[in-house]
């Protein structure tokens, strides 16, 4: 069950966090993978390719090299992503909001674009990086939040376009994980703080992220599309407490 044998996945951001962990499960599975970073990296028996997916024209260029390599591209992971929290709108900078869109919604939208033409007749899958907090608002998310909404959409759209053609598309929104981009901060106050408003009361390991990314690339999840998957511990399905005391009897009977 959910073997990806003979499968060509291309995942971007596959050089650490997520995407890396992506990478190494496709390849348990029997995938032949290619791992696209900025930097060049890939894991033990992925194909490393250096591109920029910010730019459609180097996302075109990236495609076509994994088609002419190895004939087409059945699974296609939109992962890369920037991460620029705790901005509020009053602090806001034009130069702040082309990245994040370029990279985190440009790079999911023409990556969505471009990869049917390399899909064969019987179909494929995309699946789509966003965020629990592309489901719900924070505060100090000008940015990055709204970034993974939009991600959201283009989702549900996609779906709907590619049905014709036999592609689904999903998406993952995750907690927050325990990549480096979150341990590597000292005494990172983000960590007790999702941790105690998550019912599960701990962040993500990387391999259960992938584990999901698994499922809705395999064949199991044939009748899946435009779903969002949330894959965050339950912190999307509410507060986790409510600390108030006790109603006064007389208005509750």
């Amino acid at each position: 069950m959910f073997l990806l044998t003979d499968k060509i996945a291309v995942v971007t951001g596959g050089a650490s966090g997520i995407g890396e962990a992506v990478v190494q499960r496709f390849l348990a599975a029997g995938a032949t993978v290619y791992s696209i970073d900025r930097v060049d990296a890939a894991v033990d028996g992925a194909k490393a390719l250096v591109g920029d997916v910010s730019q459609e024209a180097d996302i075109v260029r990236l495609l076509e090299t994994v088609a002419a390599a190895s004939g087409r591209i059945d699974i296609l992971i939109n992962n890369a992503g920037v991460q620029p929290l705790g901005i509020p709108f009053s602090e806001l900078t034009e130069q702040t909001l082309r990245l994040t869109f370029e990279v985190n919604v440009n790079g999911v939208a023409f990556g969505v674009k471009h990869a049917p033409n390399f899909m064969p007749e019987t179909g494929g899958r995309i699946i789509n990086t966003s965020s629990f907090v592309g489901l719900i608002g924070i505060p100090l998310g000008s940015a990055y939040a709204v970034s993974k909404a939009a991600v959201v959409q283009i989702t549900k759209c996609a779906a709907i376009e590619l049905a014709v053609k036999g592609i689904t598309v999903n998406a993952i929104a995750p907690g927050t994980v325990l990549t480096p981009a979150v341990t590597n901060i000292p005494d990172n106050p983000e960590i007790p703080f999702v941790s105690r408003r998550t019912p599960l009361g701990r962040l993500a390991k990387s391999e259960e992220i992938a584990a999901a990314f698994h499922f809705l690339a395999s064949d199991e999840a044939a009748y899946i599309t435009g779903a969002i998957l949330p894959v965050d511990g339950g912190i999307t399905a509410g507060w986790e407490s409510y600390d108030l005391p006790p109603p006064d009897p007389r208005f509750t009977t």
